[in-house]
């Protein structure tokens, strides 16, 4: 702080600096609640997350964190935060997303409604929004401003990043363009315009566990064409021949991708050091044109690093060859899994602080953390080595999912967690 002594730090002070830290972070327990509630409860859907952004960023201006703004289009930005180094350590990247799916629609019912939002309930906090990503968003603010509160100097830089589309909806069909860029468009438009560094660690709910690597994912679509008979004249043959109507076609077609989906997971899973990969398949939308005389059928696939999609798109046309249907199948978005390489200083930077906290080692992450596609590819595939860490998410009656809560205690563990491995990684420069 100003007109304070800066005291050198060395080995043998780390721990006492570190024990006031986490103790600040616990007198911070309501403060992180009601950020999570004020950036839970504002609309921040894919394409529209700039109010989010510009809220963070006045948070962290506030708190004395320098900040600044990546617009990418009128309504979407990232918002960055930074920590600058004393220029002798090792420069860490935390990134959360501040995106929560696609915006409501016009018939969304109540609960749809209400999950978007978040709120308290008992020693939960509930919300789509906050689990995914905006509460280990807040988490990382909150560790940063604990930092700077403290009058820490790290040795290395360290960057906040608040990215958007990290759930970007892909181009196809009728929805083109900037908008529907797929996933993970906001880190690579971070890292694109130069915010780098050594290491990144991305948060996200990993129950805990340490997400060494992620899988792929493949957006196939398959355009089953058929032919428009008027309904009196319309004749039915056994085969399901060029003739046949379009939706009939395809109601056979996705009963046998279901069946091709099953056995493609057995097939495909397999461990990897730090867990296991369980890529699952899953017809996601069927939509076609009655006047036409077509179908379409999309499926999502998600796929294990170093997997080409071609060889999955195939699999899915020789489904629909087996049946006799003649269909146009293509991978319309291609996002790449990665296993993080030379990432074991990050990796032992956040065991210590877990260890620390918890007293145990981290937990194998759940095998649906390592089988989905998340911002840590970004990293891994331009050469950040970059894991994910967060906590576990919890059961709640209020939607669909059923996973859209976290523990409170959980989220302030998890801070800890964050802020403790900003000081393992990055070093303590100095202290005011």
């Amino acid at each position: 702080m100003a007109g304070k002594d800066r005291t050198a730090v060395g080995d043998g002070d780390s721990t006492e600096i570190q024990r006031k830290l986490l103790a600040s972070i616990d007198s911070d327990r309501e403060d992180l609640v009601g950020l999570c509630l004020a950036l839970g409860n504002m609309a921040t859907p894919h394409a529209q997350e700039r109010p989010g952004a510009e809220y963070v960023r006045e948070w962290l201006s506030t708190h004395g964190i320098d900040a600044w703004l990546q617009p990418i289009t009128e309504r979407s930005a990232n918002v960055v935060g930074h920590l600058p180094g004393s220029g002798e350590g090792t420069s860490l990247i935390v990134d959360a997303h501040l995106d929560t799916g696609p915006a409501l629609s016009a018939d969304a019912t109540e609960a749809d409604r209400r999950i978007e939002g978040a709120w308290v309930d008992g020693d939960l906090i509930i919300g789509k929004g906050v689990i995914n990503d905006k509460g280990q968003l807040c988490a990382f603010m909150i560790a940063l401003r604990a930092i700077r509160r403290m009058g820490i100097r790290l040795r290395g830089d360290c960057y906040l990043a608040g990215v958007a589309f990290e759930t970007g909806r892909p181009s196809v069909g009728d929805l083109q363009g900037i908008d529907y860029p797929g996933e993970g468009f906001g880190s690579r438009w971070l890292v694109d315009r130069g915010i780098t560094a050594d290491f990144a660690l991305v948060g996200e709910t990993s129950g805990f566990g340490i997400i060494k690597a992620e899988c792929g994912e493949a957006s196939i679509k398959v355009h089953v064409p058929g032919k428009r008979v008027y309904t009196p004249r319309h004749e039915r043959t056994a085969a399901l021949g060029p003739a046949s109507n379009a939706f009939v076609k395809a109601a056979h077609l996705v009963i046998a991708i279901e069946e091709w989906a099953i056995a493609y997971t057995q097939r495909e899973t397999q461990p990897f050091p730090g867990g296991q990969f369980v890529p699952r398949a899953q017809v996601v939308k069927v939509s076609g044109s009655e006047a036409l005389g077509w179908c379409d059928i999309h499926v999502d696939v998600r796929i294990v690093p170093g997997k080409n999609p071609e060889h999955v798109r195939r699999e899915v046309a020789q489904v629909a060859a087996a049946l006799g249907v003649e269909a146009k199948v293509s991978v319309y978005q291609y996002s790449r899994g990665h296993v993080a390489k030379h990432a074991e200083p990050l990796v032992a930077a956040i065991e210590a602080a877990h260890r620390h906290l918890f007293g145990t080692p981290t937990p194998t992450p759940p095998a649906a953390e390592t089988s989905m596609w998340r911002d840590v590819n970004v990293f891994n595939e331009v050469g950040i080595p970059s894991v994910c860490y967060g906590p576990p998410r919890q059961m709640e009656p209020f939607s669909g999912a059923r996973d859209r809560a976290m523990k409170i205690d959980d989220l302030v563990a998890a801070t800890k967690v964050y802020a403790a491995t900003i000081l393992n990684l990055c070093g303590v420069a100095s202290v005011d």
